[in-house]
């Protein structure tokens, strides 16, 4: 019976020996077909990286061009404001003139003439004061 005790358990470590080899050589077998899918999968996953980023990278500089060309339009706005406030000017210069309103230019020139004239007076003034009064006859 020992004997068949021994032979019991040779046989079942011979099976184990025998599934760890088996276990070894699908390991191995089915392991480098693994390998190779998972290496094929990692150069699919960056292949669509780099297509995104190239993607991302494109709208980018679509973004940046329109940046652009709004900051120009921006420009030539701020470019035309000036020629708004002299055309605002002249339209209402010219306006003022057909209802007969004095120009600023104008107010200042009559200015100049009545304070001229007021100095005139004040001089005449002076000398009328001055003079003795005429005898009445």
């Amino acid at each position: 019976m020992a004997t068949t005790n021994a032979n019991a358990v040779t046989d079942k470590a011979r099976e184990i020996w025998l599934a760890g080899l088996g276990a070894f050589s699908m390991i191995e077998e089915e392991g480098e077909v693994l390998f190779n899918k998972m290496k094929d999968q990692g150069k699919q996953l960056e292949e669509k990286g780099e297509e995104f980023f190239n993607k991302m990278k494109e709208k980018g500089q679509e973004l940046e061009g329109k940046g652009e060309k709004l900051e120009k339009k921006a420009k030539a706005k701020l470019d035309e404001i000036p020629n708004l406030f002299n055309y605002v000017e002249d339209a209402m210069t010219t306006a003022f003139e057909k209802v007969g309103v004095a120009s600023h230019k104008e107010m200042q020139d009559l200015t100049e003439k009545v304070d001229k004239l007021t100095e005139i007076v004040a001089v005449l003034a002076k000398k009328l004061d001055s003079k003795p009064a005429a005898k009445k006859a």
